[in-house]
């Protein structure tokens, strides 16, 4: 994919500079990178999860560490990671993105009842690896019971069996005690208690020293389950190559721009007649709804677009098309967000213990239970929602219509209740004008006019919508400039429903569901600290009884978390995982006790 030379070298340029910065940040005297060249950088990403055993109907809580694939310092170049989950045929069964900022960042999945029993991959990648081998993306083995299908005939395993398909290396060593996986940090943890009782407050504090015994700044996070749904696995890094083994692979442009700021949407606009592409035309990108979030580009030579789209979460309709309205019949060739190429890996055969059917029986019962719970808890720690504005900011002023009587449709509202618009007409073609503020005369040029956040050119159309679909209009009265776009002011009129459906889109409008990045969520942890919340009678049989996945050690290298148990006491395995700020990787497990 190519875009505009004068775009390309805004965004390999500031892609230098992070890089650049991002290295002598991290770097290490005996990796001296002296020369630098766009084609030869690499990220790299590592995925943490709460756990390795799921049951359907699960979510899985997960962490990626991002980094720069040479130094092994952490690193923030790409704002957007594609995570997938692939089945034993490299189906991707699941496919999300998540917004990271900073150089990790956590996401949950949720795991449908439809999956079979089996071991899938978790694969984590940026838009900028996809430039390079699938070898070098992030995996991660997990299993997911499904106890609603057959899994009688499953296998039982040949101990200490390791998948094959999968490069793995061993750090030499159990990852338990005192010991951390590089041999260079110390992690250390002290409980508040030996045992405890069901809902119990337990508070667990982190230390994480150096090898001379100097505190380490770490990115960490903390798990707790049952120690039958954790596995050794975790003792286990996916192998990534280093300088020696770096692979330079050739291109003048990458196909694949970094996600700088957020994800790219890209593609190629074309005529339907003629299937040509629409050159160096003037197209828009819009989000249906309420709130205006326009973008305004040129296409190059090829009709090729790029958009960069931030802030968006869940599903949303996006509109794209011709900003001139004497073009019509143009259609829209989106490019893939996800990769759509694999290689050789392969989970490992389904395993089931038969020593472990009990226990796993246990928690189906678990999950069930807190899944019809679910909405009797309390979710006041979940994320705010973010608050989405305008494009174009503050308008000059906004008409809320129930402060008016009703009329008949829009032309009437123009002549009725906006002083600061004219409908003009030339040749038989209406045209809505704005008063400028100042001076006082009427631009020359039609106003840019939005109808629920989406550009609208047929005057005549909108002019016919009912009075009774308004909600507001949105007036700027003033000249608005977009990069190299000047608009002689702007009028927004935002529907009841707020999904475009008052008014009927020609043939060039593009219109196509976007699913954007993952909403962010806590992780439900309750709070038993008095004595009526300890007595309540909603049952908890958190299978995970707690997810921290953003615990930072201080300057001396400490942190401290604070949780309660659940109503089941059996033996639970705490699991400590990250990366230190230089980029060694940390792990260390140790068990709590509930009676």
């Amino acid at each position: 994919m190519r875009i505009k030379r004068n775009c390309f070298l805004l965004i390999i340029i500031l892609f230098i500079f992070l890089i650049k910065n991002s290295r002598l940040q991290g770097q290490n005297a005996d990796r001296n990178i002296d020369s630098f060249s766009i084609k030869n950088y690499q990220e790299y990403l590592f995925i943490d999860t709460d756990r390795e055993i799921y049951i359907t109907g699960e979510q899985v809580w997960l962490k990626v560490f991002k980094m720069d694939g040479l130094s092994g310092a952490l690193s923030d170049i790409s704002k957007i990671v594609y995570i997938e989950l692939l089945d034993v045929f490299n189906n991707p069964v699941i496919q999300v993105k998540t917004r990271i900022d900073g150089t990790s960042g956590s996401a949950v999945i949720w795991l449908s009842d439809t999956l079979s029993s089996g071991n899938y991959l978790l694969r984590a990648y940026t838009n900028w690896m996809k430039n390079f081998s699938e070898d070098l993306f992030s995996y991660r083995t997990i299993t997911i019971v499904n106890p609603f299908k057959n899994i009688g005939d499953l296998v039982t395993p040949v101990s200490g069996q390791i998948n094959d398909d999968i490069r793995f290396y061993t750090e030499g060593e159990d990852l338990t005690g005192d010991k951390a996986i590089s041999n260079q940090e110390i992690v250390k943890t002290n409980l508040n208690k030996k045992k405890y009782q069901t809902r119990d407050k337990v508070k667990l504090d982190i230390s994480v020293f150096g090898a001379a015994g100097n505190p380490v700044n770490a990115d960490l996070s903390v798990s707790v389950v049952k120690s039958f749904l954790a596995d050794t696995f975790r003792k286990y890094q996916t192998e990534r190559s280093g300088i020696a083994n770096f692979i330079n692979y050739s291109f003048e442009i990458p196909s694949y721009l970094p996600e700088l700021e957020g994800e790219l949407i890209s593609g190629v606009i074309l005529n339907k007649a003629t299937n040509e592409p629409l050159r160096e035309t003037d197209i828009s990108l819009s989000f249906v709804g309420k709130t205006a979030k326009c973008q305004f580009m040129k296409t190059n030579t090829k009709g090729e677009f790029i958009f960069v789209v931030k802030d968006r979460a869940g599903l949303d309709e996006i509109v794209i098309q011709p900003l001139r309205n004497d073009i019509t019949g143009s259609y829209v060739e989106l490019n893939l967000p996800f990769c759509n190429t694999f290689n050789g890996n392969r989970p490992a055969p389904f395993i089931l213990d038969s020593n472990k059917v009990e226990s796993i029986n246990n928690a189906v019962i678990s999950m069930q239970v807190n899944n019809i719970y679910e909405q009797a808890r309390d979710q006041s720690d979940s994320l705010a929602t973010v608050q989405m504005h305008d494009f174009f900011g503050k308008p000059s002023r906004r008409v809320i219509m129930t402060d008016f009587i009703e009329l008949t449709d829009i032309r009437e509202v123009v002549k009725e209740i906006l002083p600061e618009v004219t409908l003009l007409r030339k040749e038989r073609v209406p045209a809505l004008k704005v008063i400028s503020s100042s001076p006082y005369r009427i631009f020359e040029n039609q106003a840019l006019v939005l109808f629920d956040g989406v550009p609208v050119y047929d005057i005549e159309k909108l002019l016919d919508i009912s009075s009774r679909e308004l909600e507001r209009i949105d007036i700027i009265n003033t000249r608005y400039f977009y990069s190299d776009y000047v608009f002689e002011g702007i009028l927004s009129f935002v529907s009841k429903k707020g999904n475009l459906s008052a008014i009927e889109s020609d043939n060039s409008v593009f219109r196509q569901i976007f699913e954007g990045c993952l909403d962010q969520k806590n992780f439900y942890s309750p709070d038993y600290s008095t004595d009526s919340l300890r007595s309540g009678r909603i049952p908890d049989f958190r299978n995970t009884l707690y997810w921290k996945p953003d615990v930072i050690t201080s300057e001396s290298g400490t942190a401290s978390i604070e949780f309660f148990t659940s109503d089941e006491g059996m033996e639970y395995i705490i699991i400590v995982e990250g990366f230190t700020s230089g980029g060694q990787r940390v792990y260390y497990t140790t068990p709590l006790i509930v009676e």
